[in-house]
């Protein structure tokens, strides 16, 4: 769940690792074990081998096997238990709302108020985080729904909270109370302020007539933001017509014959001499990237990224009515508003920020690979400059023939047969021993634990120091519906037993605990697809069987979440707003973007790489090999980022705020999308309505330009700290100490101050903002 008071915040027997796929039960006692790095490996590239572990180590017999909730949440048994779930945690955190007020005036109420409020927004957030969870990635339609209902149940209560004076007005008064602070906890001070903080920017100073319509208008943008996540994928239209000369440039015969299958499914008004596309499975990428005829990749490629008008009347909606959120609250904008407390700390700074970016790209890359595509053009456009002259609708064209010239240059040998999903998580677990002395272990899931027992691997992270479960990942890499993503379900936090507002035994039904610490709970899920190895019926070394092999860029995005999945593991903190991730927001890239240094490094991804047959290590020569003719459009592909954070700033800047004085909903995002794109140029979408499928202008709005201030970062503590050694345990704990054993108790310029040693950051001025942008590789 997003930071903020919201609340406050959104945001068991453990089997021992045998070699099971082997194992007889007359023989267990002589069966060699394999190496931990063969059994990780296995447990994620052979199933047979995983469903085997799976039955062993969760006491399955074959009359029964023990039966949990999802993520061991023993209410998560079925739908309908979700929303009874959320139905008890409403009614418990409402009783110790009551709790909390009626205590307010002795002093151990007053002692144990930061706590209380702590433990009120964990309630909250345990149920929010898993229904949001469930509602993106579940397969289940019954599971979706009672999500969908789990949030309009919890919402409204959520919103009154963050505008219940009373709750507001005693926690001020304790922070004003020096004979009260002293004998708090620096972090409780930190909560304290920090929920204080987030009472006020809720509009907690306003009349109650006011206050009301404040709390109205922030559940409607809650609302609309739902909706407009659920949409994010539908198209205007799922047709595009197109002309005889056009289908005549088709080349490739068996396209065609697809097209003329759908034909006859075409139910709109028909026109004589035209030929109507579907923009369904493969047909409109194969267009793109295999056919000449510009005028009708123009048209797929329009097609294919315009929004339905619903979705940009939602988006228009929710930037009016932030903007007013903004102006009740006495801001310039929303992007103030959301900017105060960040690293950027206001709009003015991240305009500069971005558009020193825009300039160094132009002139260290930009131009360079729009020349390398323009070499392979068939029909030019016209304009003598080369960003004008190639158009969104040639990108994948031109690479697609950039990419068949580098094959035929490349040397022989596949890359990816060296990086299966075992081998990759099996060296993640060598890297992670290597830095931080921390590793994966496989454990069995038990049923009802997990969305799919047959695909979904449960591991425990463990702190090999002081044998401490640290937290556990759910790792799902071939789901249907989520393209790679990351979900914190569950946030570490002290358990509130020795204040007697919670007992072990009662949280121990719910969360998984070790002792009275309530342990961090993480999802990763990626679309990949599925090896050979997947197929019932196959047995471990059958010659043709393969696991799921992946590319480079695939084993980028393991690496970019696994740097989430630490960043919560190692955050070790007492309390739930503070814990791991839940820092800054444009703080919270900086792990993830880190890591990913570290799969571009030849010097790990080489010791790493695994042959999945024959074992063997990635070959220097191939690596250098396939890096030489990988397709990188750095500079490109940053700069487009670098276009949608400056969008996502006009849509929350101040001249929205004006626009209110026309009408609610004047806001014409499109026109301002058209603008952006116009005045940046490269790739430029002056005719799509691209904008509304983009959706960080809702997740993050305002705060979209944090994934590149954190390369910028990453990019300073990479070669502060790993460059002359990835594998340096001294890196690794000096980066441990410095940011991620922090979450959000510390200031994140104070962070990197101390991981740099460069006391000039500590100010987070703008003076730290131009260290960071200096000679940055980005």
């Amino acid at each position: 769940m997003k930071p903020g008071i919201l609340v406050l915040r959104y945001t068991k027997r453990l089997p021992l690792v045998v070699d099971v796929a082997s194992r007889k039960l007359a023989t267990a006692t002589t069966t060699t074990l394999p190496s931990k790095y063969n059994h990780i490996r296995k447990v994620f590239d052979d199933q047979k081998y995983f469903n085997d572990f799976t039955r062993a180590g969760s006491n399955s017999t074959m009359f029964s096997t023990p039966q949990t909730g999802l993520f061991q949440n023993e209410r998560l048994t079925t739908p309908q238990g979700l929303v009874e779930f959320s139905k008890k945690s409403l009614h418990e955190a409402k009783e110790l709302v009551q709790e909390m007020l009626s205590e307010a005036n002795t002093i151990d109420g007053q002692l144990k108020y930061i706590k209380k409020l702590d433990q009120l927004s964990d309630i909250l957030c345990r149920v929010i985080d898993v229904a949001e969870f469930i509602r993106v990635v579940h397969p289940g339609q019954k599971w979706v729904n009672a999500a969908q209902q789990t949030h309009e149940i919890m919402f409204e209560f959520m919103n009154q909270l963050n505008t219940n004076v009373e709750l507001y007005s005693n926690l001020r008064a304790i922070l004003n109370n020096p004979a009260i602070t002293r004998r708090l906890s620096e972090e409780e001070i930190k909560v304290g302020e920090y929920l204080k903080q987030d009472f006020e920017r809720s509009g907690i100073h306003m009349d109650p007539q006011t206050r009301d319509n404040f709390v109205t208008i922030t559940q409607e943008i809650s609302l609309l933001g739902s909706q407009f996540a659920n949409q994010i994928s539908n198209l205007q239209s799922y047709w595009c017509t197109i002309d005889t000369q056009e289908w005549e440039s088709i080349e490739d015969p068996q396209l065609k014959r697809e097209i003329e299958l759908y034909q006859s499914k075409y139910d709109g008004l028909r026109t004589p001499g035209s030929i109507y596309v579907p923009l369904i499975a493969n047909i409109p990428y194969t267009i793109l990237t295999n056919c000449k005829s510009d005028s009708l990749r123009k048209k797929i490629w329009i097609s294919l990224h315009n929004s339905t008008k619903e979705q940009i009347e939602v988006l228009n909606k929710f930037v009016s009515y932030r903007a007013l959120l903004a102006k009740m609250l006495r801001y310039k904008s929303f992007a103030d508003y959301l900017l105060e407390h960040k690293m950027a700390k206001n709009p003015e700074n991240v305009i500069t920020f971005l558009s020193n970016l825009q300039s160094s790209l132009r002139e260290k890359g930009v131009i360079d690979e729009l020349k390398l595509l323009s070499q392979f053009k068939d029909e030019p456009h016209g304009a003598d400059d080369v960003i004008d002259n190639i158009k969104p609708w040639d990108r994948d064209y031109l690479l697609s023939k950039l990419q068949k010239q580098k094959e035929a240059l490349s040397s022989n040998g596949n890359v990816s047969e060296y990086f299966s999903v075992g081998t990759v998580i099996a060296g993640l677990d060598k890297l992670f021993n290597a830095l931080y002395d921390i590793s994966l272990v496989p454990v069995a899931a038990l049923k009802g634990e997990t969305w799919d027992l047959q695909q979904v691997r449960k591991v425990k992270v463990v702190d090999n120091l002081t044998g401490k479960t640290l937290g556990f990942l759910y790792l799902d890499f071939w789901s249907p519906k989520v393209f790679p993503s990351h979900f914190t379900i569950v946030c570490l936090r002290r358990l509130n037993a020795s204040i007697g507002s919670e007992t072990v035994d009662e949280m121990n039904e719910l969360v998984q605990l070790d002792g009275d610490y309530q342990l961090p709970v993480v999802s990763l899920v990626c679309n990949f697809s599925k090896g050979s190895s997947f197929s019932i019926g196959r047995f471990a070394g059958i010659d043709n069987e393969k696991p799921t092999l992946l590319s480079l860029d695939q084993v980028d995005t393991i690496f970019h979440e696994m740097g989430h999945a630490m960043h919560s593991m190692i955050g070790r903190t007492e309390l739930h707003n503070l814990s791991g991730t839940r820092c800054a927001t444009d703080f919270v890239e900086l792990p993830s973007v880190l890591m990913e240094s570290f799969s571009k490094d030849p010097r790990v991804i080489c010791e790493l790489g695994c042959h999945y047959k024959t074992d063997e290590k990635l070959p220097a020569a191939l690596l250098e090999d396939a890096h030489k003719h990988r397709i990188m459009l750095d500079a490109c592909e940053t700069f487009i980022q670098s276009k949608m954070a400056t969008l996502d700033q006009k849509l929350h800047d101040e001249d929205i705020v004006r626009s209110l004085e026309k009408g609610l909903y004047e806001v014409d995002s499109t026109a301002i999308y058209h603008k952006v794109e116009d005045e940046l140029r490269v790739f430029a979408d002056k005719w799509s309505t691209w904008h509304g499928k983009f959706p960080h202008l809702f997740s993050y709005g305002a705060v979209y330009y944090s994934y590149l201030l954190d390369r910028a970062i990453a990019d300073k503590i990479w070669h502060g700290l790993f460059a002359a050694d990835p594998w340096s345990r001294e890196a690794g704990k000096k980066y441990r100490e410095s940011i991620l054993q922090w979450g959000g108790t510390r200031d994140p310029w104070e962070c990197l101050a101390d991981a740099l040693e460069n006391e000039d950051l500590k100010k987070g001025d703008s003076t730290s903002m131009k260290i960071i942008g200096q000679d940055s590789n980005l």
